[in-house]
């Protein structure tokens, strides 16, 4: 690990003390029993996180921890899924059902508790998920009710950082098996399976510097600045260059918070601003459409290189299109249902990773028709496997 990544899995490691810190105080307003432990001096915060099950992960950093695992090394030292032996009942606390990635989610958990009721198992799964992306009390309410029913596992992908802490917090309590399935790390939850961020900065610049001929000015709009994700993308797309071609100035960095209309703004300045730009990579899709829309205003459409993050349909058909230069797009209708798979490999007792990167590819017109599967077979995805 070089000396950038030490100091970014630092900041990544005291943001989320804090951010567990403010999760312990919630915590005295849910449960009247934890208003001791949220009212400690911050060094026994400190010591309380420690005896976290992912306090090792917290410490490092999710996209910097070295006991990371891919899916396919996982499954290589896990070998096939254990068949469960009793009935399982499963739950997932979505984000939000108005953005499309976490309907993908969603259909990819159920389509795993499908197949084992296929082959005769009694398992269920109750996936719910907050009114919007911004309901972090509405999210940990769903989360709370399936703990108060006792589900046997369920899967989470926290809105924020602290918003689920007190309900993981009570989960450990009852035994129940948890797994974080993309976005907010949360060291309450033992393993976490999501899309590694730092490298899909590393792909978007590899992929950005080819498509500009290795030469030339580039930018970024970033996401939510205290997102780990915005972070860690962000510093692999700048450190690939720092480390490969300092032909490729960013000449700017700007926050959009995720937005669409933010990111249409800096893109219009930016195009008065530097007006030699070539290439501009957005930490997720939403903001990359915005920053077409604003090159498509100035018929500069196939001049300037952009590149998003997710593989959102919107910005597929925009690929195909012949707008949108590529996305890295992180499968979340597979990431689910490794999430899942993991999730019940855990119930049956296997010692899962805590972290386990599932895989990503850059998707541009070379390969925006191809189906997905295929793709995803290309990278070592061959779907879950069950013992016979």
């Amino acid at each position: 690990m070089d000396l950038m990544k030490k100091i970014l899995s630092i900041f990544m490691a005291m943001m989320l003390l804090v951010t567990v810190f403010a999760g312990c105080t919630k915590s005295e307003t849910t449960t009247g029993d934890k208003v001791e432990e949220a009212n400690v001096e911050q060094g026994e915060t400190e010591k309380s996180v420690d005896a976290l099950p992912a306090a090792d992960v917290a410490e490092q950093g999710y996209d910097f921890y070295d006991g990371a695992m891919t899916y396919g090394d996982a499954i290589a030292k896990l070998g096939p899924i254990p068949k469960p032996d009793k009935a399982l009942q499963l739950g997932y606390v979505c984000k939000a059902f108005e953005n499309e990635f976490w309907r993908m989610q969603k259909e990819g958990a159920e389509h795993v508790v499908s197949q084992l009721q296929d082959m005769g198992y009694d398992i269920k799964i109750d996936v719910r998920a907050a009114q919007g992306e911004t309901d972090e009390q509405g999210q940990l309410a769903v989360f709370s009710d399936m703990i108060n029913k006792s589900y046997d596992g369920i899967l989470v992908s926290a809105i924020s950082a602290g918003n689920l802490v007190p309900g993981a917090e009570e989960a450990n309590e009852k035994g129940i098996e948890m797994v974080v399935s993309m976005d907010a790390f949360m060291p309450q939850v033992e393993s976490t399976v999501g899309a590694w961020h730092y490298q899909a900065g590393q792909l978007a610049a590899e992929y950005i510097n080819e498509a500009i001929g290795g030469k030339g000015e580039v930018a970024i709009i970033q996401g939510l600045p205290k997102a780990s994700p915005a972070i860690t993308r962000t510093e692999g797309f700048k450190k690939w260059f720092e480390d490969n071609n300092p032909d490729v100035k960013v000449v700017a960095v700007q926050n959009a918070d995720w937005d669409r209309m933010k990111a249409k703004d800096t893109m219009d300045i930016w195009l008065k601003q530097y007006p030699n730009l070539k290439g501009v990579y957005a930490n997720n899709d939403t903001m990359a459409m915005g920053a077409l829309e604003a090159v498509r205003a100035v018929d500069k459409i196939g001049s300037i290189v952009i590149v998003g993050t997710d593989g959102t349909s919107e910005a597929k058909d925009s690929i195909a299109n012949g707008e949108l230069t590529a996305t890295v797009d992180s499968f979340p209708y597979y990431m689910a249902q490794i999430s899942t798979e993991m999730l019940i490999r855990k119930l049956m007792g296997q010692d899962v990773p805590k972290v386990i990167y599932s895989p990503q590819v850059v998707v541009d017109s070379k390969n925006v028709s191809t189906d997905a599967l295929e793709i995803m077979n290309s990278v070592g995805w061959d779907g879950p496997k069950f013992e016979e």
